[in-house]
């Protein structure tokens, strides 16, 4: 059997495994990413937050993005509607203040969008023969020295053995490493059973009727959403409760899907394509341990929490691009850094599901707005989090250490932003940001 060694071995190539490998490659960590899957064949479910774009602009991808990307409607703007096509209920919004805040806190566009898959296509370009797919994991040994993974090509049949230096599980929520790992998820609990469909729609001018990207539907045929995927034709569509929905898991079929749709949009004949309709459930849970040695978990292996707030996925690149540099560090010889990637990670994760639990609860009730009382939750949540003890006013600038450093631009053109400097290698040292530019710190 062939033996081939690479630093670092990424198991899973969802948007989290495929972010990680890139943030490595940035900090010159050679690694491989290996699926038994081609990713970019799901549909488009998650999307970017503004945090997560600023940590690939600052891997020089700021224009990738853009380009790739459209303009939504602002984080947490959303109508509340009787059908797509029907009368307004209610609206949600940001408090003024907080609106302002998500504008004006970073060099990035907070309305700038992308899906998981868009992400995934721009980081496969980038990452070339770095990503093996339909390769599958089948199990791995690891001493204080290595891993020593045992994988098969899906295709062929030929069986391959890797040896890594580290091994990263960023395999999802039935994660195989974290299993291999003996790692359980004690408090994993089910909060719903939900159906969402991916489809393709010709509805007019509806966004701009509903001023927004994002509406919630309830009337006696269905309670579900409609999120714009494209500003266009794009769709998908939570459908929460019906008239007889199962209480567990269930199926739609084609059928159901597209009469449930119809009666979320509002009208009984309109031309729905489904690409696609899955059943899952949500549910939120924290890993016991998100390391074992040479072997870390990111990502929903780490991690679960409901769709609800658009988190999740944002949550797991984040701990990709804390634990890259780490990664890089401990092949310096500086393996202390490694330490502080759980602590770290953990409390991002418990802040992310606990605004994703209250949000999925407000959702479920469907009877009022929650964006005026988790406003100050969701900023800390998505762009604020500390590391550490210290918890800051997310209206309010601070520079404090284990904090995002306050966006300030550092050119006259406003190319170059302070959050940019996560990315900056100019030192192995310390960085000096001065008027004049960045240097080595030399005092």
């Amino acid at each position: 059997m062939r033996t081939t060694h690479v630093p670092v071995l990424v198991v899973g190539a969802g948007p989290v495994g495929l972010s990680t490998a890139a943030f490595l490659a940035h900090w010159g960590v050679d690694s491989l990413v290996i699926d038994k899957r081609d990713p970019t064949e799901a549909p488009p479910r998650a999307d970017i937050s503004p945090r997560t774009v600023e940590i690939f602009r600052s891997l020089g991808m700021g224009e990738e993005l853009t380009e790739a990307g459209w303009r939504a409607s602002p984080p947490m703007s959303t109508v509340f509607k009787d059908s797509g096509k029907g009368n307004v209920l209610h609206r949600g919004d940001l408090p003024p203040e907080y609106a302002r805040r998500l504008r004006t806190c970073s060099p990035v566009d907070s309305r700038l969008s992308l899906s998981q898959r868009d992400i995934q296509l721009l980081v496969l370009r980038r990452l070339g023969d770095r990503v093996r797919l339909g390769v599958r994991l089948l199990d791995f040994t690891m001493t204080d020295l290595v891993v020593t993974a045992t994988v098969v090509d899906e295709r062929t049949g030929v069986r391959e053995q890797i040896t890594a230096d580290y091994l990263i599980g960023a395999d999802g929520a039935r994660s195989h490493v974290r299993d291999g790992l003996g790692i359980a998820m004690s408090d994993l609990r089910a909060v719903a059973h939900l159906n969402t469909a991916f489809y393709r729609a010709d509805l007019g001018d509806i966004v701009d009727q509903w001023g927004t990207t994002r509406c919630f539907v309830r009337n006696e045929h269905v309670y579900a959403t409609i999120f714009s995927k494209n500003g266009r034709d794009q769709w998908s569509s939570h459908i929460m409760d019906y008239p007889g929905k199962p209480g567990g898991p269930s199926e739609l079929s084609e059928e159901d899907t597209i009469r449930l749709l119809r009666a979320a949009i509002g009208d009984e004949r309109a031309s729905i394509r489904l690409d696609a309709v899955t059943a899952w459930t949500a549910a939120i849970g924290i890993a016991d341990s998100f390391r074992s040695g040479r072997a870390f978990l990111v990502g929903d292996a780490a991690h679960v929490q409901s769709s609800a707030g658009g988190l999740g996925m944002n949550t797991g690149i984040q701990d990709g691009h804390n634990l890259a540099w780490k990664l890089a560090a401990a092949l310096s010889g500086k393996p202390c850094f490694l330490d502080t990637y759980e602590p770290e990670r953990r409390a991002a994760a418990e802040a992310s599901q606990a605004l994703s639990r209250r949000l999925h609860e407000a959702y479920l009730d469907g009877d009022s707005d929650p964006s005026t009382s988790i406003a100050e939750d969701y900023l800390r949540a998505m762009m604020f989090y500390a590391y550490g003890d210290t918890e800051t006013d997310v209206l309010v600038d601070s520079v404090v250490v284990g904090s995002r450093y306050p966006h300030r631009w550092l050119d006259a053109d406003q190319t170059v932003s302070t959050v940019d400097g996560s990315g900056w290698r100019v030192v192995d040292g310390p960085t000096l940001i001065r008027p004049d530019g960045i240097v080595a710190w030399t005092a």
